[in-house]
């Protein structure tokens, strides 16, 4: 344990994001999260209301003070992890097509999607635990250590390589891997990778989609049965 513990976390300060860029990031985060859904939930309007009306919500959110809702939003939630910035921009992407959009992942059913939102569920459940102080060692504080960044980096080399042609795979590869790269350049949004791999919202809309997928697996569980209706 003493071992793992020495791996996992820093061995000195800890290397945090820049202030003033931290700052932006927030907002551009929050731009980002808000546009995407602007985005999707305009699929009705044409292509250039749609992108109109998101580049008006982003730029909003990008006005600096109390009047942006980036403001408010980070004041009660922080910044969005990158790994949920990711999925909104590919949640919009994806709407671009003329099927069904239901949501940032309930429509990863790859198998590389799978492994990183039961990942994400066990994660958040392990992270969880530890602001309760229910585990003997900081998981959390294993974010700023190298460990965590280089197993993250390993899992997203294995998903590459092991994946097929499946479109979704990939893209949900690719964004897990851009998410680590930008999280090495510039350590946002805190210095703890955990921050940039998971947040609260995240978590809970992969539970959400999670419980809902394994809901379809059962026939007619969305039917109301007669003795019920009785």
């Amino acid at each position: 344990m003493s071992f793992l513990q020495a791996w996992f976390t820093a061995p000195q300060a800890p290397w945090l994001p820049d202030v003033v860029l931290q700052r932006w990031a927030l907002q551009a985060a929050w731009a980002l999260v808000l546009g995407a859904f602007t985005f999707v939930l305009a699929s009705r309007f044409r292509p250039a209301w749609r992108a109109g009306a998101a580049a008006a919500v982003a730029a909003w959110c990008l006005w600096p003070g109390p009047a942006s809702p980036s403001y408010w939003l980070g004041l009660a939630f922080q910044s969005p992890s990158l790994m949920g910035v990711a999925l909104c921009l590919v949640w919009a992407w994806r709407s671009k097509s003329p099927k069904p959009v239901a949501g940032p992942v309930s429509r990863a059913l790859s198998w590389p999607g799978i492994v990183l939102a039961s990942a994400g569920i066990l994660f958040g459940w392990l992270l969880l635990g530890d602001m309760l102080a229910w585990w003997p060692v900081s998981v959390y504080a294993w974010g700023f250590g190298s460990g965590a960044l280089a197993l993250a980096c390993a899992l997203a080399l294995l998903l590459w390589v092991l994946d097929g042609a499946g479109l979704a795979g990939q893209q949900l590869t690719l964004s897990f891997a851009a998410v680590l790269l930008v999280f090495t350049l510039t350590r946002l949004p805190s210095g703890n990778l955990w921050d940039a791999l998971l947040d609260p919202w995240l978590w809970l809309i992969l539970q959400a989609s999670g419980l809902l997928a394994l809901l379809r697996r059962v026939p007619g569980w969305w039917r109301v049965s007669p003795a019920t209706r009785a």
